[in-house]
């Protein structure tokens, strides 16, 4: 699918059609078989698109890429928690890892 880049950005359709809406229309609009999805290209191309303008278009692009990255930058961290957890958890069920009497306490 190539936009009329003087009307449609592709960034911006392409976060359009990943949304809710995108997914909705594309799932009611495809036929499904086993295992594969497809769509034929009139579907494709009555694929209802709201226009805004191009600097709109460009500012909501941006400002869901930016997001995106925040998301993945966070996915990233959560990865680093949940493995520190595990080996901690490992250690200390393997008896790697005392508590001391202390810390036992609290």
């Amino acid at each position: 699918m190539r936009p009329d880049t003087k009307r449609l950005l592709p960034e911006f359709l392409a976060y359009l059609a990943q949304s809710p809406y995108g997914r909705s229309y594309f799932l009611s609009v495809g036929h499904k078989t086993t295992n594969l999805a497809c769509i034929n290209s009139t579907k494709l191309k009555d694929f209802p698109v709201p226009l805004a303008n191009l600097n709109d278009q460009r500012r909501i692009s941006s400002l869901l890429e930016k997001l995106d990255q925040q998301i993945e930058c966070y996915q990233r961290e959560q990865g680093a928690l949940n493995s520190l957890f595990e080996n901690a958890l490992k250690g200390l069920m393997l008896g790697e890892i005392r508590l001391g009497s202390r810390e036992a306490e609290q």
